[in-house]
């Protein structure tokens, strides 16, 4: 039952480090395309 439990935090943990990165990553994207649009309209 321990193993269990501690399969479950490091599970728990893991799955937030990659889903935070993945959605840093489309917010950055995101970023990306609205920096490139704004310099485009200066131009």
């Amino acid at each position: 039952m321990t193993y269990l439990f501690i399969g479950m935090l490091l599970g728990m943990i893991v799955g937030l480090a990659i889903g935070s990165l993945a959605a840093i990553v489309k917010y950055t994207d995101y970023e990306i395309k609205r920096l490139k649009k704004e310099l485009a309209e200066k131009a």
